[in-house]
């Protein structure tokens, strides 16, 4: 009988276990879907995704997507697009700058009040409408290169960036326009 019992008491131990690793796991993707939907907020210095190429899932300094697997700053602007569209689907077809600024992948590589995945790599875009026009930054979205030569180092504010920034020539215009606009009106 008290073989039994301890049989019994294994089996439930066992049960118990491995129902809380499916709730830990499932807890962990949910945390994860929710931090990329919130923008992936940045609070460390370190690149990548789960430690491929760097230290922590919410890295910052690169963040979780643009160290995520090594391709971070060697992405084109349709790669990076089609990022955005595969994380934001519910954006698809919504003509607002917040909207487009996740839509069109612009979190992986810049910031707006904390929330980005960002970091390091590219500017805060936080205040961006305090420093540059409308024409510019519109510009700047259609093709890098017009205001930086690529691989270039920029300063902004005293922090210095790479301009690795890829084109995204292939966004609409009117894309560009609201997306543009919404960065303008951040002071």
């Amino acid at each position: 009988m008290k073989t039994k019992y301890l049989h019994n008491k294994k089996f439930v131990t066992v049960s118990i276990l491995s129902v809380l690793l499916v709730i830990v796991v499932i807890a962990g993707i949910y945390l994860a879907k929710f931090s990329y939907a919130q923008g992936a907020a940045n609070t460390s210095g370190n690149k990548g995704m789960m430690g491929m190429g760097g230290n922590g899932m919410m890295g910052g300094n690169g963040g979780m997507m643009n160290g995520m697997m090594g391709m971070g700053n060697n992405m084109t602007g349709k790669e990076v697009n089609n990022m955005g569209h595969r994380m934001f689907p519910q954006y698809k077809g919504v003509k607002t700058g917040p909207a487009l600024f996740h839509y069109e992948g612009c979190f992986m590589c810049h910031t707006i009040n904390g929330l980005g995945a960002g970091g390091n790599d590219a500017p805060n875009l936080s205040h961006i409408g305090s420093i540059r026009s409308f024409s510019w930054i519109a510009t700047q979205i259609a093709d890098p290169s017009a205001h930086f030569k690529r691989n270039s180092v920029v300063t902004l504010s005293g922090v210095r960036y790479r301009a690795v920034m890829p084109s995204f020539k292939n966004m609409s215009s009117k894309n560009i326009g609201i997306l543009a606009k919404y960065l303008e009106s951040l002071k």
